[in-house]
């Protein structure tokens, strides 16, 4: 076959110029649609990965105690990057060795020469955000900045620091539990950190930034951008140094009697307001007693012979003529079959002829004349005995701040768990379910002449000097009883004191009134036995004129003693005294101020808002010497309080004794030196005297008590 080459030349260069120009429209056509139609997509893609949006976080609000001391407070630390890429060569070169030993030195998590190679091969890499080190103290990262190569800033050396806060407690686990904890990264927020989160938390700004070479990001203006709101402060009515007591000597308690956990409460009998929670249970991984669980409220336990003064009311509210001085027979034996069950008392309270006054077997906590009393009474009609109960409102929840309460449990007529043995044994305190704040919140009421009003934590929410809320009383049952009723009760709770099984309490001199409790912890399907018993007293104080109630609750005491009087009753003394003494041993003719004044006078210098807010929510008036230091000494004499303003030198160390740790570390840190501390409170002494001139960076111990 003949082939025409002319032709087919001619075809094939035909087809390649075909191919050309069609390539050639089809990119004219791509580049008209990048103009036209995907501009605006294209543009917004760049925008995002040069421009974004950036949180600025609040600060989180404080906390602080019925004084004014930080309970939580937020602290700055820092998180240390490097971008060795832009380091100028020769300068990198010359002086990483020194910034490495520098490194070496303070972070001792690698030698020089291993600091030497991570920051040498990370250049190398071309890495351009290498981690140094997390949460660094402010003394730390300004010494930092003072590193070979770190020093010459940002852009030139490379260095990186990414502020942000952690949440401290000043006073260590000191009511850790009821002030509670903020975890961040899982969004669990624990007692009054939890319950007024959406006040501390503050709200947070946002700020346009643009990528900038180095891969950092420089802010920008913009219509979007909104400065953050610091979070606002909660005062709370915890008394530092009534938990402190409150802590060691139920501390005391729980080791003496070898016990698993317990628990105190001391609470304003007008107001409500608590100023003592504390839960100690016992970790055997750390062989010692913490708050790693509110006991308090979160734990339902059977009240034992605390509920006698509740069922005392339903006899007393029953029978407008019930008699307390009516003798009861109960036989001369300490025990008594109810259908088909025994039921004993721990001792023989009748006499010889085996009668008893019911005044005397409230004293002496008789669980058979109890039992037989309310047998008596209800017996054919137990939905009254309930119903009398349930009056009072103490088979409801407290309703509380605190997350976490655990609710009555208080059973009726038409619960399946109902029996024949249900109203003697309810009598005494089993088959019930209570917390001890929800106990303690009944003989309240009783102390406060009938009146139950509801346990709260925080008094004031402020920002700044700001007042923005103040809480008030709230009252839960205007009157859980007849005034005959309370009377009756007080003056039966009195008597235990006074002549039966808390005797022990008579000599504190100040009258108390109360009742103690023994109650056998049940084991479920195995019952109970006479190894588990919790321990309780609670009662109020001066009896003739209730100001504080309080409760003390220990689980399981494995000692020799495991009655109420003798387990709890020496925490109750213990904290009753020191009440007693610093806040109603102590009359204020003038009313201008308080004995908490003392917190302020004993330490060397207070931060000076921290004082002029407690004495403008106190009323208190002080000679002010001030000027414009941020830094005061406070001294309070029978007539005046007078402020002073407090000087300190540069490189002189400041005496920081009797400071609460927060102020002290501040004040230490921002002068340059690194603090180290052990225990928890205020600061009892520091490892360099005050006036000691001193070299940056070098260390303070401090130890608190």
């Amino acid at each position: 076959m003949k082939i025409d080459s002319k032709n087919d030349v001619l075809w094939r260069v035909f087809l390649v110029y075909f191919i050309v120009v069609a390539v050639g429209v089809l990119v004219v056509l791509a580049i008209v649609r990048i103009q036209w139609k995907d501009k605006e997509e294209l543009l917004e893609k760049a925008s995002k990965r040069e421009l974004k949006v950036r949180d600025e976080k609040a600060h989180r609000g404080n906390v602080f105690s019925s004084n004014g001391s930080l309970l939580a407070t937020s602290v700055p630390r820092y998180n240390i990057f490097f971008d060795p890429v832009s380091v100028d060569k020769k300068l990198f070169d010359a002086e990483v060795a020194q910034l490495a030993d520098n490194l070496s030195r303070m972070l001792k998590d690698k030698s020089k020469q291993q600091y030497i190679s991570y920051l040498k091969d990370a250049r190398a890499k071309n890495r351009r955000y290498v981690k140094i080190a997390n949460k660094v103290s402010v003394a730390d990262y300004k010494k930092m900045q003072e590193f070979p190569i770190f020093r010459e800033g940002k852009n030139r050396g490379g260095f990186i620091a990414e502020r942000s806060y952690v949440r401290e407690l000043p006073y260590g686990e000191l009511a850790a539990r009821t002030i509670g904890y903020v975890r961040e990264d899982g969004d669990v927020y624990v007692g009054l950190e939890g319950a007024y989160n959406d006040y501390l938390k503050g709200k947070d700004g946002k700020q346009l930034v643009r990528r900038i070479n180095g891969n950092f990001w420089m802010p920008m203006p913009s219509d979007e951008n909104r400065d953050p709101v610091n979070g606002d402060d909660i005062y709370t009515s915890i008394n530092i140094e009534i938990q402190d007591v409150a802590e060691n000597a139920l501390k005391k308690c729980l080791i003496e009697n070898d016990a698993l956990q317990g628990c105190v409460v001391l609470m304003d009998v007008k107001s409500g307001f608590v100023e003592v929670m504390a839960s100690l249970s016992y970790n055997e991984k750390k062989n010692k007693y913490e708050e790693a669980y509110n006991f308090a409220l979160r734990h339902n336990v059977e009240p034992g012979s605390t509920f006698k003064a509740i069922t005392m009311l339903t006899l007393l509210e029953n029978d407008p003529n019930f008699d307390i001085e009516r003798k009861l027979n109960l036989g001369t034996t300490d025990y008594k079959v109810f259908h088909r069950r025994t039921m004993r008392d721990s001792h023989r309270v009748t006499d010889d002829d085996g009668n008893v006054t019911i005044r005397s077997a409230f004293e002496q906590s008789s669980n058979i004349a109890f039992a037989t009393l309310v047998t008596e009474a209800f017996e054919q009609n137990p939905d009254r005995f309930i119903d009398l109960i349930y009056k009072t409102k103490i088979n409801e929840p407290l309703n509380l701040d605190i997350k976490g309460e655990a609710k009555p449990d208080i059973k009726t007529t038409n619960d399946k768990r109902w029996s024949k043995l249900s109203l003697p044994w309810m009598s005494i305190g089993y088959e019930v379910m209570m917390t001890p704040i929800q106990i303690l919140t009944y003989y309240n009421a009783i102390a406060n002449d009938g009146v139950m009003v509801k346990p709260q934590f925080v008094k004031e929410i402020r920002h700044g000097n700001e007042v923005k809320h103040v809480f008030d009383t709230i009252v839960i049952n205007e009157r859980i009883a007849s005034e005959n009723t309370i009377s009756t009760l007080q003056e039966l709770l009195k008597g235990v004191v006074e002549n039966g099984t808390a005797k022990s309490m008579s000599k504190l001199g100040f009258s108390v009134a109360g009742k103690t409790g023994t109650a056998q912890i049940s084991q479920g399907s195995a019952g109970y036995n006479k190894k588990n018993y919790t321990a309780t007293f609670v009662g109020y104080f001066p009896a003739d004129d209730p100001k504080y109630s309080c409760i003390i609750v220990v689980s399981n005491p494995r000692g020799k003693k495991y009655y109420g009087g003798s387990v709890s009753g020496p925490v109750f003394k213990e904290i009753a005294e020191k009440v007693y003494a610093t806040r109603l041993g102590v009359t204020d003719e003038v009313g201008r101020y308080e004995a908490d004044c003392n917190a302020f006078t004993s330490a060397s210098m207070v931060y000076f808002d921290d004082f002029l807010n407690y004495c403008n929510n106190e009323n208190v008036a002080f000679v002010d010497n001030v000027q414009d230091n941020k830094w005061v000494s406070v001294e309070q004499t029978d007539d005046n309080v007078f402020v002073n303003a407090v000087e300190m030198e540069e490189n002189k160390v400041p005496d920081v004794k009797g400071m609460n740790i927060t102020d002290a570390v501040y004040v230490l840190e921002s002068m340059g030196w690194k603090v180290k501390f052990e225990g928890y409170g205020k600061v009892k002494s520091q490892s360099v005297k005050a006036g000691t001139e001193l070299r940056k960076g070098s260390v303070i111990n401090l130890v608190l008590k």
